[in-house]
């Protein structure tokens, strides 16, 4: 479908076809190519085979998509990460402003001209999306930097986050640390009270956070536009599903292990299955309790070692309790971690060992590390499939922010749903058998039993099923676009831009 100079993180997200294969220097010395901007174009064969286009590509001075690379930013073109709006999508990302554009894009005999604005919070116009004469755009931000700066959780770089979240996190640091000596009822007042201080985060948005989205579909349609022809992907779900609901459970205290039973007996009686996540050094789990969970379907994974937040406090603390994890991981035949309060480091997760980690919010402002991915599709951390917790967790809900009821949950899950995402529910069996939650999670699990277009998996399903798909490429066969690879008898294709 596409010819690129560089790799593309969209492309090999949504598994879109292309081959890196374009010359990084352009043969005439085109100015664009020299400033150190990434370049796509169309494919003379849509042909794809193994990733690759095949023999006969596209001549490399015809029409294009322009964006200036992540590799070679130029310092003078705002080289910090800024949050600008793409029409109503958030963007932070570096932008080159049209000062810096405008006399790379005069010295082209392309016929360049602004066709969508750029503008910051204030409303100001920092850039463009510019059109040229021969159908070719140059966009001024590196879409891939932009996703990547969401799921990683940098745009909390951006000056855009101000003070504001800097205090915020210092005050659940205090908090935190303090928590042990409060009685019960003193540490819920103060968190219920810290929660007006949270719910002021702009970025982003909660409970319901669609730029990553909304960025997704911008790019597709744009470049579907450019190739005058639909851009063929991989929907994120095997066939015959439209969408993916998850549930997950934390085991924090022995408390919460004594009430395991009457949860998992509403989730049999249900029909669905989930997993439990235990913490090895906190409580005794007991061998027969995690055979007969496998036995009936379920799942068991790592929930930390202690549970006291200090597992990601430092490279040296880390280290010295993985081998513990891992011990437990073994015995449990555990493939998957989930973080303690949800403490995460990007560059940590795939030194966890784990198939997967589930330690990232799509968006929480509550939590003690506030912040979010903004992705309703699993991602890749390294090696590691990263599932994003998607709705907002039992405690925070009712106990926190005392919520009646789970419509939060129900609508929440419409709405990633109508963007084929994964609904993925964090509960705590600890909180519960607490003010009738068990009964509010009962009436969720009812509200989507009959829809057909929902898969149910176990979070090692979808690490799994998330890798047969990423080591599976499009190619076209008797005129059509087909999968190939490890997905083929269960990927579905998709001419539409992402919901």
């Amino acid at each position: 479908m596409f010819r690129t100079t560089h790799a593309v993180t969209l492309f090999e997200h949504l598994r879109i076809p292309y081959s890196a294969d374009l010359p990084r220097a352009a043969p005439d010395g085109a100015s664009l190519l020299d400033s150190g901007f990434a370049r796509v174009q169309l494919a003379a064969s849509s042909a794809v085979t193994g990733g690759s286009a095949v023999a006969g590509g596209a001549a490399t001075d015809g029409p294009s998509v322009w964006w200036p690379h992540r590799e070679n930013q130029v310092a003078d073109r705002t080289p910090r990460i800024v949050s600008s709006l793409l029409g109503d999508i958030p963007l932070y990302t570096r932008v080159v402003p049209d000062a810096a554009l405008a006399p790379l894009l005069a010295s082209e005999a392309r016929g360049w001209e602004p066709a969508k604005s750029l503008r910051d919070s204030a409303g100001r116009q920092i850039s463009s999306v510019w059109r040229a004469d021969d159908g070719s755009l140059l966009v001024p931000f590196d879409p891939d930097e932009a996703i990547e700066t969401l799921w990683s959780e940098r745009y909390t770089e951006s000056s855009a986050a101000g003070a504001g979240r800097v205090l915020r996190r210092l005050g659940l640091a205090t908090y935190y640390r303090l928590r042990p000596l409060m009685p019960r009822a003193v540490q819920l007042a103060l968190r219920r009270e810290f929660t007006r201080v949270q719910g002021r985060t702009s970025f982003p948005r909660w409970p319901v956070e669609p730029a990553l989205h909304d960025l997704f579909r911008y790019m597709v349609t744009m470049l579907a536009d450019f190739a005058a022809a639909p851009i063929p992907w991989i929907q994120p779900w095997p066939a015959p599903y439209a969408w993916c609901l998850s549930l997950t459970h934390d085991v924090e205290t022995e408390a919460g292990l004594m009430r395991l039973t009457a949860v998992r007996d509403l989730e049999m009686h249900a029909g669905v299955r989930s997993v439990w996540n235990f913490v090895p050094r906190r409580y005794e789990v007991p061998p027969s309790l995690v055979e007969e969970l496998l036995a009936d379907g379920f799942e068991v994974g790592v929930h930390g070692l202690y549970h006291d937040g200090r597992d990601l406090e430092s490279w040296t603390t880390l280290q010295a309790r993985l081998p513990a994890m891992h011990e437990s991981a073994a015995l449990w035949q555990a493939r998957g971690f989930r973080a303690p309060s949800t403490h995460r480091r990007w560059e940590w997760v795939p030194v966890l060992g784990f198939d997967y980690d589930s330690s990232y919010p799509d968006t929480d402002p509550y939590e003690p590390q506030p912040g979010g991915c903004c992705s309703w599709f699993p991602f890749f951390i390294g090696g590691t499939v990263e599932l994003p917790i998607t709705l907002p967790q039992d405690h925070t809900l009712f106990t926190i922010l005392r919520h009646a009821d789970e419509r939060l949950w129900v609508d929440k899950c419409q709405r990633i749903r109508a963007r084929q995402g994964l609904a993925l529910l964090l509960a705590h069996p600890d909180y519960l058998l607490q003010h009738e939650d068990l009964a509010m999670y009962e009436r969720f699990l009812r509200a989507f039993a009959d829809d057909s277009g929902a898969w149910r998996p176990l979070p090692h399903e979808i690490a799994a099923w998330w890798r047969r798909r990423d080591a599976s490429t499009l190619e076209i066969r008797d005129g059509a676009w087909r999968v190939v690879g490890p997905a083929a008898e269960e990927a579905q294709v998709s001419l539409e831009p992402p919901a």
